[in-house]
């Protein structure tokens, strides 16, 4: 799968390269202190109008870009442009349209004030059924000056999906596998069988089995990287395998941390930009399925943990992934390979992520949705000056979140399952131990994995405090160890339907 980068005018949008013919003026409307005066766009404001909206809407249409990830650009000087009283407002370079089931979509470039001369971009997965949209160059509850040079808006779409009518191809033997439940390993002392006897009290049966290095190691240190690897696939993996049978919990081999790094930085692209990296990546794959393929315990090859690439490199997740499932298939023809999502798994971007036409892949999602609920840091100090825990049921960015916004927010990973016929499989989901509502929210996720029939694993088992069912307290720093919690009571109660 590869990059496209097209201007306005070329392959993406039938318009010509420029952008001032793709915003034409009879789908233009002018909005408060602002003029269209050729190929920009003049906004100035005094304070005594600074409330609302200034500038130019217009009517775009999205069709052509739906399941892909779309960047808009343009540039942008400012004078004097007040400084909003909340971050997103200022500038309000935006997309936002309504899909047919009324799921509001919003992207955009705001907050930016002062004087300035700069070009702002963003991003948005555009939904498979996206078609009218509204694109606004304006600014928001501020005074002062802002010009939008129209001749440099650009397109860029990224990751166009592909396959796009294909099937999902399963073994009779895949296809009969009844849903398993389990936990994702700790990262150290994987081979303690301490941990497997718990582990088979609670009735788990699946165990995702993390390879996890140092991040620096990865990019930085490939000797040591590789050190560690040759440890784990040597001296771990097949003790883990030999519990796995031996107290009947299947295990998923996960390449926690990939070689050169998971993620794309600011200055370093990680495994995308290094054919070095690829190809030890698809080497280690080769090893482990040669070395594993036939252990009774194994349940399937987790490609890659967590992509997380937001900008062109040289190669893409998805390519990676697949030059690695190829080369597993030559060597094991059979046994479940798992394909992680982008952007760390994330459900929101699987309707652009790609089925691939080997047999017996499973796609991979991590579910930490709402993340400001999941991963908001709450201490004793937050605790002593009476800050409130963020709570669930609950608002967050806007919208409800309950059990339904937990089906609402799911709905692109079901609608990739039902287009392609295909398995999912939920590699990740947690909140702090700490939270209000945490057992609810674990219920809610399980509930809907439940419905779906979807194999799942609780992160983590024995990793860290916060994420353990064997700590609660009123704050993470005040984690004590727990027999018996609400987080806990539910993940056990679903534990135990691994026995029907």
């Amino acid at each position: 799968m590869k990059w496209f980068s097209l201007l306005l005018g070329l392959a993406l949008l039938p318009v010509c390269a420029g952008g001032e013919q793709f915003l034409k003026p009879e789908n233009a409307r002018v909005i408060g202190c602002a003029v269209r005066k050729g190929k920009e766009v003049l906004i100035n404001v005094p304070p005594e109008k600074a409330a609302g909206l200034n500038g130019v809407i217009y009517k775009v249409d999205l069709t052509p870009c739906r399941n892909s990830v779309v960047t808009f650009s343009v540039d942008a000087q400012a004078d004097h442009l007040t400084k909003p009283e909340q971050r997103h407002f200022g500038t309000k370079f935006m997309l936002l349209y309504t899909t047919p089931d009324g799921q509001k979509h919003y992207a955009e470039s705001n907050g930016h004030y002062g004087t300035f001369a700069k070009k702002l971009t963003f991003s948005h997965t555009v939904s498979p059924d996206a078609a009218e949209a509204e694109l606004r160059f304006v600014v928001q509850n501020v005074s002062g000056k802002l010009r939008y040079d129209l001749s440099t808006f650009r397109i860029v779409t990224s990751f166009q999906k592909c396959n796009i009518g294909y099937q999902c191809e399963y073994s009779d033997a895949v296809k009969a596998r009844p849903v398993h439940r389990g936990v994702v390993s700790p990262i150290h002392d994987q081979a303690n069988e301490e941990n497997f006897r718990v582990l088979q009290q609670w009735n788990v049966n699946l165990l995702r089995l993390q390879l996890n290095v140092a991040a620096d190691w990865a990019r930085n240190k490939p000797e040591l990287y590789n050190r560690a690897m040759d440890d784990k696939i040597e001296n771990v993996i097949p003790k883990v395998l030999d519990l796995g049978q031996k107290y009947g919990i299947k295990v998923i081999i996960d390449l926690h941390m990939v070689p050169g790094g998971n993620d794309t930085q600011k200055n370093s692209p990680g495994i995308f930009g290094s054919d070095e990296a690829v190809t030890r990546f698809v080497a280690l794959w080769e090893r482990m399925a040669t070395k594993f393929k036939d252990h009774p315990a194994l349940y399937g090859y987790g490609l890659f943990n967590e992509p997380r690439q937001n900008y062109p490199t040289k190669y893409d997740y998805w390519e990676i992934q697949h030059k690695a499932a190829q080369a597993i298939r030559r060597i094991d023809p059979e046994t479940p390979i798992y394909v992680a999502s982008n952007l760390r798994s994330s459900q929101y971007t699987f309707d652009y992520l790609s089925p691939m036409k080997l047999k017996n892949i499973i796609y991979e999602v991590h579910c930490y949705d709402p993340f400001a609920y999941t991963h908001t840091p709450y201490s004793k100090r937050d605790r002593e000056a009476g800050k409130p825990r963020p709570t669930y049921p609950g608002t967050f960015y806007g919208a409800p979140w309950n059990l339904e916004g937990v089906r609402n927010r799911l709905k692109a990973v079901k609608r990739f399952a039902r287009d392609h016929q295909a398995k999912i499989y939920v590699g990740e989901f947690s909140t702090r131990a700490c939270l209000d509502g945490a057992d609810q929210f674990l219920r809610d996720y399980i509930t809907v994995f439940e419905e779906n029939q979807w194999d799942w694993t609780y992160h983590a088992f024995r990793e860290a405090k916060i994420w353990s069912l064997e700590y609660a307290g009123p704050s993470d720093d005040e984690l004590e160890p727990s027999q018996d919690n609400p987080r806990k009571r539910v993940l056990l109660e679903a534990f135990r339907k691994n026995r029907s």
